[in-house]
């Protein structure tokens, strides 16, 4: 039940981190692999296993939650937008 609902917060994350993505096509892509990865192991019944899954999660809002802040940043920055 305790990794169920861990499973649930940090889908739920990830599907809000998402949503902080600066385009479309990000937020899009990450709603996708999000709800792909955890339709896949949703099954999963191994103690070890679902662990890693959750501890994989974790580090992936992390990485998508940095992503979200750093193209968001350089999106908004005149000087970039310059150069494309």
């Amino acid at each position: 039940e305790k990794r169920r609902l861990r499973a649930l917060s940090l889908y739920r994350q990830l599907l809000r981190g998402a949503e902080r993505m600066p385009t479309p096509n990000r937020q899009n892509y990450i709603k996708r692999k999000t709800t792909s990865e955890y339709r896949k192991h949703a099954t999963l019944t191994d103690g070890d296993e679902i662990e890693f899954q959750l501890r994989l999660a974790d580090t992936n809002l992390d990485t998508v939650l940095v992503q979200a802040e750093h193209l968001s940043r350089l999106f908004s920055d005149p000087d970039y937008q310059n150069h494309n």
